[in-house]
């Protein structure tokens, strides 16, 4: 078996053409498969933004920005960059017919991200025996979670604070862990400013240098599945139980003089051990606040300053459209919040209807049904498949939320009705970046395209729903193990 590792190859050359997240863990197995690696900044054009304002009309047509890397590259460039590579890794650079039939000696190319047939010619490639990949379901949890991040956010908006009550301090407490480990708020802050951080790696200008930073520094964005939460000298609350069920985190009581007293190993092990801990400062006698904040700082939670809203889940209806596998999650997280849940699929799926508890509708009725209406189609997809006429359907009162394809929907349609108040929204995306000509909102002039404060109620964020520690480890390292697969499998 030694011989037998020592004896397997590594690639010659592997060249990487965007801003791959690499964490160290990330590279010490890459160095491992390859004798050489090259990497390349973003090949997207780094005068993007002024490029709109002179020429608007080369925009039009462009279904996402990333399409423009291709555009902007010259084949020499790019036939410069990968010359004698056996290994091509991409994200959003497409890899043009050129470049396939030039180079003999490559073998394997790999998209770092979900999706590959509009960034490639597939047919081309398997007839030169060259093996293209992609990497899909890497941010399952992260994009459901997300889903729910950004519809509190909403909800904090449209309705009052609660007088009180286990429901509404569930939601300030749901709230809360969204905030703490999704940080959607401050996504949007740059988004609104024209920041758009996702947009800024892709151009190669935001540098994920691990030797200098810490993770927490560089992508302080984290799933809420597999952490621990604890409650100190307050009960567990039954919807937030039940979300932390569905959703794969884990919720963890002590009570000072039942369980053992504040100077026990019990009561240490408790704080030491849980991520985030709740607690009441009625409940809680001054002394055990002051070591309770000294040993967690900003990870300990009153309850009674959290923010709530007056909204009761049980009664409204969530329609999913879409029921692929990040559908199927945010429907059983949905359930766990008590709602009704429907859906509408291109294929029925009876056994997860029964599972779940969930009902399939025509996609006519979840539009003028739904009290919720989350996206969940496959990209490049679904163009155009929320018309205006759908969208007009939609019950005022209504929130929208699209976390998978802006070009599925009509967006402007959509905008009309939110700047009428009829409809809110979370979205994650949108046709392009999140700029008020491509949200179909007034301008006075080409340099007035910044969201700022318009539409307060909403929320418009960009690509937050893939973006945390834990999916990023998964897409590189599937990244990787296609590559290393390859070697085993081709020796």
């Amino acid at each position: 078996m030694k011989q037998y590792v020592k004896s397997m190859k590594k690639f010659k050359k592997i060249v990487i053409l965007d801003s791959v997240i690499f964490y160290p863990e990330h590279r010490k197995l890459l160095q491992s498969i390859a004798e050489e690696v090259v990497e390349y900044p973003s090949s997207l054009p780094e005068n993007l933004e002024k490029q709109y304002l002179e020429h608007p009309e080369i925009f039009q047509s462009t279904r996402c920005y990333t399409e423009l890397g291709a555009n902007n590259t010259s084949i020499q460039l790019l036939a410069n960059r990968v010359a004698d590579a056996d290994v091509i890794v991409s994200c959003w650079t497409g890899i043009p017919d050129e470049i396939l039939r030039l180079n003999d000696q490559l073998k394997l190319i790999v998209f770092w991200t979900h999706e590959k047939s509009h960034r490639i010619n597939l047919k081309l490639a398997d007839e030169l025996g060259i093996v293209v990949s992609n990497i899909p379901d890497y941010g399952n949890d992260s994009v459901a979670e997300v889903v729910f991040a950004g519809l509190f956010e909403v909800l904090t908006r449209n309705f009052p604070v609660s007088i009180g009550g286990d429901i509404f301090l569930a939601n300030a407490i749901l709230l809360e862990l969204f905030r703490y480990y999704r940080k959607l708020t401050d996504n949007e802050k740059y988004t609104r400013l024209g920041k758009f951080t996702h947009h800024f790696h892709k151009l190669g200008l935001v540098k994920f240098d691990f030797e200098k930073k810490m993770l927490e520094q560089l992508i302080p964005e984290q799933t809420i599945k597999g952490k621990r939460i604890g409650f100190l000298n307050i009960p567990l609350i039954n919807t937030v139980k039940q979300f932390a069920d569905g959703a794969g985190f884990s919720l963890n009581t002590f009570q000072i003089g039942r369980d053992c007293d504040s100077n026990s190993a019990e009561y240490y092990a408790f704080v030491t051990e849980n991520d985030v801990v709740f607690y009441d400062v009625a409940e809680l006698p001054v002394a055990e606040q002051v070591k309770l904040k000294f040993l967690k700082g900003d990870k300990a939670k009153d309850v009674r300053m959290l923010q709530n809203f007056d909204f009761r889940h049980t009664e409204k209806i969530f329609g999913i459209i879409g029921l692929g596998r990040i559908g199927t999650r945010v429907a059983r997280l949905a359930r766990s919040l008590g709602y009704k849940v429907i859906y509408f699929s291109r294929s029925r799926k009876v056994d997860l209807e029964k599972l779940l508890d969930i009902r399939y509708v025509s996609l006519e009725e979840l539009i003028s049904q739904s009290d919720i209406l989350s996206l969940h189609v496959s990209a490049h997809h679904a163009d155009n498949l929320l018309n205006r006429c759908l969208i007009e359907s939609m019950k005022n009162g209504a929130i929208f939320i699209n976390t998978a394809d802006g070009n599925a929907i009509d967006q402007k349609a959509l905008t009309e009705r939110l700047l009428s108040g009829e409809l809110s929204a979370y979205l994650d995306v949108c046709p392009g970046l999140p700029r008020k000509d491509i949200l179909g909102l007034p301008m006075n002039d080409a340099g007035d395209w910044k969201i700022k404060k318009i539409l307060p109620k909403n929320v418009f964020a960009y690509r937050a729903g893939w973006k945390t520690q834990e999916s990023i480890r998964v897409k590189t390292f599937k990244l990787l193990g296609q590559m290393a697969d390859y070697l085993i499998t081709h020796l």
